[in-house]
Formats: structure tokens, C-alpha cells, sequence
């Protein structure tokens, strides 16, 4: 991308190859910086074989997510635009655990990648590797002539990115630069589930800052994306920004041998990353050793000339930056030694120039086709790579769009040989680079389009299709072929067994894989039916044997033979007689009624039923009864409907309405003077009467009468008093009091000599009482009584005539024997409150000791609480 103001022309790629067609692809998308929407569009894009797919993309640790579901025609491509969702997408920010991880999962073999930034100044692609991505052993590859632009926010950034495919993936990294969040050379682990992402990502954007060299380790397989996001053009033309990065691949994958063709770079020109996977490991280039690394460090290659042949002493990672003028784009190298693909497409739907690359050993150079076109792509059009010995070709095509436009698909075979395919796509605003043919070694694969056939099938063995390989096939029953996919004819239970394929690949070796075919045999079975007559049995409703082929459940003839026999029917008559209201077998009308049952034999049995319904009777009483009485069990008002038998053996129906008529009552109750009479009553007591009322049930009269006795007051003898005295009127029941002093209270309470007189009044008379009163010298007591009513008379209850105690205690308690009153004063008392609370009226005892005149004394007693 320049940094000028023009109108944005960028490509969009598609591409399939035959080795990198897989099932299952797992990515983690790398942060794009979003200044000035540089990192979106974005889309996924997928290209179908020979068979139809069902792709579906999601997000196993985000439930949130909604799969997406796409098919594809055989040979044909198709996008997922995931721009609406790429803020849940992007690994960003670094350091943190996070549920952002892609799968895609297809029924049959497609080739996916993903493409950041389509038709922006910023684009790459990132080629899926399906199972050549995912592995527990990775050192990250990086440039480092080139920072990421610093004048954007956000910061563009240089990162990896993991997703884990199995849940509980520990995964430990050793950083070689700081990242965020950990220190270089200090290993540190995590843990992901599946679907879950992590993303390492550089603190600066200086090129000698950035990740090349990392090392990744995990428990179970991960897949990786490296991504170097705004790049500044730097030596090639500062001018320029543009996206680097790839999807990279595990140790296990790596080879010895690589070749680098040189793309559009100004000068320097193109670089190639070498990192070496273990200690001591020797770089060569065309020949000449270029140093000595060990593991997780990197070597800088200039390619100078069209073409570079490196190799390594060990397995180790070639990482290419290309472009176009100062604009760049990077890709992980293939090895070479025997990998490829037989057949690579690619769409165009862009005006963009483009340019692919063809690598191929001697002797494949005029085996291409071109849309399934000779003479093409021709021998004219390669040259040697150096330092081969002639053994490899390569040949850099520039595909016009007059003759492969906007939107064409571009099909590249070679019918004898294996090829890589690499690409370089773009111009003035940005650049794309990537390969696209297979990163592993060649493998046989062997399959049947028919695992389990039937006995008398015809099964076809089918081994993957390599170029210059022949085919050597061994089975079961002396079976032998050299066809590449042979056919076995009228398969019977010896055929079962593994079928070895050889394929032999020139310069490459011999490669073996087998599939186990299982024959699956006929059954054989025989039925014997009986049915009624009139009945049938799977289509037959005759007497006689038939014999019929079926499925069974394992897919094979199963051959039946049914032996059928019949049975007849029966009939009979029944005559019925019931009443109104009652049914027989459902029925309740007179009628002739027609049922089939089930007879002995187990056939029907046809029964012809004559039903007679014979009418109820209904009469109605009315009756009363007095309140306490009963007719015929019923003691309450109400309508009561009994059923009786009628003469005719049916329901007779009477309604019986019934009145209860209350009893009627009055009550009555009078005091009288004793020696009085009321109604011939002179005693106290309870008298009923009964009498009949005017409705013919008894009358019930109760009266109570009550004797009101003459006034009988009761003061008690003369007393000496020392203290507060307390006088109750006693006994009797009493109207009214009157003290000599005008006090209407029945209690009295006085505190010096005297005469003291009550008058007594009631319905019955009066009565008068009087008591002197006479002083005394009395000695220490405790009241019986007290009446904390605020009156300031015997409010308080203490010990009284006391003066110089020692050693006092008083206490007071419920009858429950709750304390609630406690004091070591004599001069203080119990106010008849319980934290500031009245008590309950009520008896209390009481328990006091002290001294006087150094004599201990102990008293106790019980005291009246009253209001």
C-alpha cells in the first residue's frame, strides 16, 4: 500500500490444490490493525473436487455463535463473508485466553484459506493446511529487516496466533523477543479447550523485535498463524504498508530441501527466514554453506537470482518475503522431497496482474495442462534451478486477463509428475504471496466405494491418484492388480479381507496403506401364519406358501418363506332386557345391535344383540318434621331423591321435600335478695321449662336465678400499727364502699392510729364496720402487699422500721423463680418494674439478710403486687 490517495484496486484469489484438500481445517484469525478500516473486508473461501460439499464453519468454544452452512457443486468455489463477526474473531488482545477459535468441517475433501483485508491496501492470505497445520511442536517463523508502521492506532502488530483442537491443551511458549504480558526466555504455559485461542504478541514493532524463532510445545495438537500486520516497505521503499503471514506448519512436517523463487521485490530483494529446529544445524545455498545455527535460531538468505536451492543438515523452517515493488507478502516454504499435488485451481476476480509459480522435477516440464489444454504451459517456458544437478525445473507464469479474466478458472495439471504451486498476486496498494500444493511427504490412500457389500456385489478399490506412480495391489483368495483402482466382480464371503495397495512413486519410494472389506452374506428364514378369513398377511389373503426378498438389517437379501394357513369366523344371538338409564355393552335404547368380537381361535365372532329397555317410575312427598327429629335417616331441610325397585324390577323414583321446623327458645336470668320469690323460685339456680309453640314443636324456656346476699363487712380487731396497714373489705359481694374519709375503694390503706369505719352497699341493704387502730413499737418487717401506682402510698416494697443494718441483701423473684429485683441498700426498694417495664400483678417471694447489732438475721416471705 502507498501512502497516497488513489482509487484501491487489490485481488481476490481463489485457489484449490490436490495434496492441500482436506476435511477439517482449524484457524485462529490474526488482529488486523483497524486503522482506517484496514482490516476488514474479510472473508473465508473454499473449492469442491469431484464430489458435492456441505461446509460448515464454527466456533466450538463460543455457543453464542450461529454455525454457518454452505454447499458447493463439484468443482466450483464459494465465500463466507465474516466481516460482521470479525470483533469476535480476532485474536486480540494478546495475553488472554479467549473462545475465538475456527473450525471448518466438510463431508468431502475441499481446499480452504482465509483472506484479511479484500480489496484493501492492507490484504494476505492465509492458505488452510488441514492436517499438515496441526502438531505439538512449532518454532514461529519471522522477518526481520521490515517494522510494523508505528503512525496508525491501533498499533499494527508482529504475532502468533494457537487455537487448540481437544480440550485441556497445555500449551507452553518460550519467547524469544518480549511479548505482552512475559519477558524473553522465560517459558510459560497455558491452557486451552477446544476451539479456544491465545495469542503472542510482540511489545514493539521494531523488525529485531519481532517472534522469528519462538518455540511453541502443547499436549495435544494445535494449529498456528504468524502474522506481520502493516509492514513498512523499509530498504524496498519506504513508501509502502502492507499485511505479511501464513499458517505454519509443525516440526514433524518440515523437510532438508527447499527452493525459493524470486518474486518482484525491489532491491535487496526477496528474503528467505531459515530457523533451525535443532542445535548445530548447517545452511546451505546453492551449495555454499551460509552458516551454523541452532534451534530457534534464524538465518538471513538473499535471493539473488531467479531461483535458490537451500538445504539443512536438519529439519528446519524456510520462511519466503516476496512482493511487488516495495509492497510485501510471505509464505512457509514446501519441502521438496516428494511433495506436490497432481492438480492445483485457481479463480481470478480481479483485474490485479498475477503470477503463479511452477516447481517440477526433470522430465515433468512439458507434462502440464491449462484448463485441460497441452502446449500451454510448455518445457520452453522452465529453467534449471542451481545447484540441483538438473534435477529440478522451475518456471515463473504471468497469466494475462485478456486470456484468463475476471473470474475465470484457472486449472493447472501435470500428468506425470508431482508440482508445487505458488502465487504472487498484486501491484502498486498491495501484495499477496502463497503456496498452495502439498506441505507433507506423499502418502498412499486406499478406499472401496463399499466397505460391507453384499454377497454378489461388485466392489471397486480405489487408491489416490499420484503422478508417474504405478499401482501394486494383494487380497484375499489369491486377489492381485496393477490398476490403479480395480474392480472385484460378484464378491463372495472369501473375498473378505484387507486389500494392500502398493504405490510406487519414481525417486521417491514405495508407499502402502490397505481397507478392509467385510461380505456381508444372505439370510434365510421361514414363517408360518395363520389369519382369519377375510384378513391378509403382508399382501397375501389366500391359503399357501410364498417366497419374498427383503433388506435386512445389514443391507444384504434376506429371503423369506411364508406358509400361510386361514381360520372362519363365527356368529350367534343374544337376546337382553334392561331398565331406563342403564346401557348394556354401550347400548341404552331398544334396538338390534350388530358386534364383532374375538373368538377362541382368535378370529371374529359376530354376535346379533336384541336390547329391550324396560321405563322407570317417579312420584314426589312432601313432609315436615320439628327441629331434633328425623324421617327416614333425613334431619335437615332439602330435596332427597331415592331410587326403589318398582314392580317391573326397574328404578321406582321418589322425591321426597323435606321442612324441618326450629324449636323455639328463650332465656332468662334474675337476681333476687335472699328470702325473695320469682316465678315460685326462692333458691339460686338453673330452671328449664317446656312448653309446645305455635308451631307444634317444643318451646324450651331457661332461667337463671341469682341471690343477692346483705352486705357483711369485715375489718378485722383493734390492731397496734408501726407501718403502713392494709385494710380489704371481707366477705361477700358488694355494690358499693364508702371510708369514713369518702375513699370508694374496697382495700384501705393507712400509716397512723385511728379509727377507721366502712359502710357497705348493695341492691339488698347496707352494713357498717369500723377498727381502731392503735399505735405500737414494732420491730423490722417486710409488707405483705404493695401498689407501685404512682400514687406515692406503698409504692415500693422494702423492709420497714429499719435503721444502722450492715451487711444488707435483698432479692425478689417470680414463682417461676425468675430474679427481678436485686439490692445491698435497706434504704432502697423494689418499684414493681423489670428493666423499666411494669410487672405482671401477682404473688413474689422474697429473700433478705443482713446484720444488726452484729446479730445475723435471715427472713423470707412472700409479697402481693397489685395496681
Amino acid at each position: 500500500m502507498k501512502i497516497i490517495l488513489l482509487s484501491i484496486f487489490v485481488f481476490i484469489f481463489y485457489f484449490s490444490s490436490s495434496a492441500q484438500k482436506d476435511t477439517t481445517f482449524w484457524f485462529a484469525c490474526p488482529d488486523i490493525s483497524s486503522a482506517f478500516g484496514y482490516d476488514k473486508p474479510n472473508f473465508l473461501r473454499f473449492t469442491s473436487y469431484q464430489l458435492p460439499c456441505t461446509i460448515t464453519v464454527s466456533l466450538p468454544a463460543n455457543a453464542a455463535f450461529i454455525d454457518q452452512t454452505l454447499t458447493l457443486a463439484p468443482f466450483t468455489t464459494q465465500s463466507l463473508d465474516l466481516t460482521q463477526w470479525i470483533d469476535i474473531l480476532e485474536c486480540t488482545p494478546g495475553n488472554i485466553v479467549q473462545n475465538r477459535g475456527l473450525k471448518i468441517k466438510s463431508n468431502n475433501k475441499i481446499a480452504a484459506y482465509y483472506e484479511a483485508n479484500s480489496n484493501g491496501p492492507n490484504p494476505e492470505l492465509y492458505a488452510f493446511k488441514g492436517k499438515n497445520s496441526l502438531g505439538t511442536s512449532f518454532y514461529i517463523s519471522s522477518q526481520s529487516i521490515l517494522f510494523n508502521a508505528d503512525e496508525y492506532t491501533p498499533l499494527p502488530i508482529s504475532s502468533f496466533n494457537i487455537v487448540a483442537t481437544e480440550d485441556n491443551t497445555g500449551v507452553t511458549i518460550n519467547p524469544t523477543n518480549n511479548i505482552i504480558g512475559h519477558s524473553s526466555g522465560i517459558p510459560f504455559t497455558v491452557v486451552l479447550n477446544k476451539g479456544q485461542t491465545y495469542a503472542a504478541v510482540a511489545s514493539s514493532q521494531a523488525a529485531n523485535q519481532h517472534l522469528g524463532g519462538s518455540s511453541v510445545t502443547s499436549t495435544k495438537p494445535i494449529a498456528i498463524t504468524i502474522s506481520d500486520d502493516l509492514l513498512n516497505g523499509g530498504p524496498f521503499g519506504s513508501t509502502c504498508r502492507d499485511g505479511a503471514g501464513d499458517q505454519t506448519v509443525p516440526v514433524d512436517v518440515l523437510g532438508n530441501e527447499y527452493i525459493a523463487i524470486k518474486g518482484g521485490l525491489n532491491s535487496p530483494y526477496d528474503k528467505v527466514y531459515m530457523t533451525a529446529t535443532q542445535n548445530a544445524t548447517n545452511i546451505l545455498q546453492d551449495g555454499v554453506s551460509a552458516g551454523l545455527i541452532n534451534a530457534g535460531q534464524t538465518i538471513e538468505l538473499t535471493i539473488n537470482n531467479p531461483s535458490t536451492y537451500i538445504q539443512t543438515s536438519a529439519p528446519a523452517y524456510a520462511y519466503q518475503l516476496t512482493g511487488v515493488g516495495c509492497e510485501v507478502g510471505s509464505a512457509v516454504l514446501q519441502k521438496i522431497n516428494c511433495t506436490g499435488s497432481n492438480t492445483v485451481s485457481v479463480t481470478r476476480s480481479s483485474n490485479e496482474a498475477l503470477s503463479i509459480t511452477l516447481l517440477v522435477k526433470n522430465g515433468g516440464q512439458n507434462s502440464f495442462l491449462i484448463n485441460n489444454t497441452a502446449g500451454i504451459i510448455t518445457g520452453a517456458l522452465f529453467s534449471v534451478v542451481p545447484a540441483t544437478g538438473g534435477h529440478w525445473y522451475f518456471a515463473k507464469i504471468n497469466l494475462s486477463l485478456a486470456s484468463y479474466p475476471n473470474g475465470s478458472v484457472i486449472k493447472i495439471d501435470n500428468t506425470l509428475k508431482l508440482f508445487q504451486l505458488g502465487f504472487l498476486q498484486g501491484g502498486a496498494l498491495g501484495a499477496s504471496f502463497g503456496y498452495f500444493s502439498d506441505y507433507n511427504a506423499v502418502i498412499a490412500e486406499a478406499s472401496s466405494n463399499n466397505n460391507k457389500p453384499c454377497v454378489g456385489s461388485n466392489v471397486s478399490l480405489n487408491a489416490e491418484s499420484v503422478s508417474s506412480a504405478t499401482y501394486s495391489w494383494q487380497g484375499p483368495a489369491g486377489f492381485s492388480s496393477n490398476t490403479q483402482n480395480p474392480i472385484l466382480n460378484n464378491i463372495q464371503p472369501a473375498n473378505s479381507g484387507y486389500y494392500f495397495v502398493n504405490v510406487t512413486v519414481p525417486d521417491c519410494g514405495v508407499y502402502k496403506d490397505s481397507v478392509n472389506i467385510v461380505v456381508l452374506p444372505k439370510s434365510f428364514s421361514t414363517v408360518n401364519m395363520s389369519i382369519c378369513a377375510g384378513q391378509s398377511y403382508q399382501g397375501y389373503n389366500n391359503a399357501g406358501t410364498f417366497i419374498d426378498t427383503y433388506t435386512s438389517a445389514n443391507g444384504c437379501d434376506s429371503i423369506r418363506t411364508l406358509n400361510l394357513s386361514l381360520k372362519p369366523k363365527s356368529f350367534f344371538t343374544l337376546n337382553q332386557t334392561i331398565c331406563e338409564d342403564q346401557s348394556f355393552e354401550g347400548n341404552s335404547t331398544t334396538g338390534v345391535y350388530t358386534n364383532t368380537f374375538v373368538a377362541a381361535n382368535g378370529c371374529d365372532s359376530i354376535r346379533t344383540l336384541n336390547l329391550t329397555v324396560k321405563s322407570k317410575s317417579f312420584f314426589t312427598l312432601n313432609q315436615s318434621i320439628c327441629e331434633g327429629e328425623t324421617f327416614e335417616g333425613q334431619t335437615m331441610n332439602g330435596t332427597f331423591v331415592k331410587t326403589f325397585q318398582a314392580a317391573n324390577g326397574c328404578d321406582s323414583v321418589r322425591t321426597l321435600n323435606l321442612t324441618v321446623k326450629r324449636k323455639s327458645s328463650s332465656f332468662f336470668e334474675k337476681t333476687i335478695c335472699k328470702g325473695d320469690v320469682f316465678e315460685g323460685h326462692s333458691q339460686a339456680g338453673e330452671y328449664i321449662s317446656t312448653y309446645t309453640g305455635p308451631n307444634g314443636c317444643d318451646s324450651i324456656k331457661r332461667l337463671i336465678i341469682k341471690i343477692k346476699e346483705d352486705p357483711m363487712p369485715y375489718l378485722g380487731k383493734d390492731t397496734m400499727v408501726c407501718s403502713l396497714y392494709n385494710f380489704l373489705v371481707t366477705p361477700g359481694i358488694f355494690d358499693t364502699y364508702l371510708w369514713q374519709d369518702g375513699t370508694t375503694k374496697s382495700n384501705y390503706n393507712i400509716r397512723m392510729p385511728g379509727t377507721y369505719s366502712v359502710v357497705v352497699t348493695n341492691l339488698c341493704g347496707s352494713a357498717k364496720d369500723e377498727i381502731i387502730i392503735t399505735p405500737n413499737t414494732c420491730d423490722i418487717w417486710f409488707p405483705n402487699i404493695f401498689t407501685p401506682n404512682k400514687d406515692n402510698k406503698n409504692d415500693q416494697f422494702k423492709i420497714l422500721n429499719a435503721f444502722n443494718l450492715q451487711e444488707y441483701k435483698l432479692e425478689i423473684y417470680t414463682r417461676f423463680g425468675e430474679k427481678v429485683f436485686e439490692t445491698s441498700d435497706y434504704k432502697k426498694g423494689w418499684d414493681g418494674t423489670r428493666f423499666g417495664i411494669p410487672s405482671d400483678m401477682g404473688t413474689y417471694v422474697w429473700y433478705s439478710n443482713f446484720k444488726k447489732g452484729n446479730v445475723p438475721v435471715i427472713m423470707k416471705g412472700f409479697v402481693i403486687l397489685m395496681r
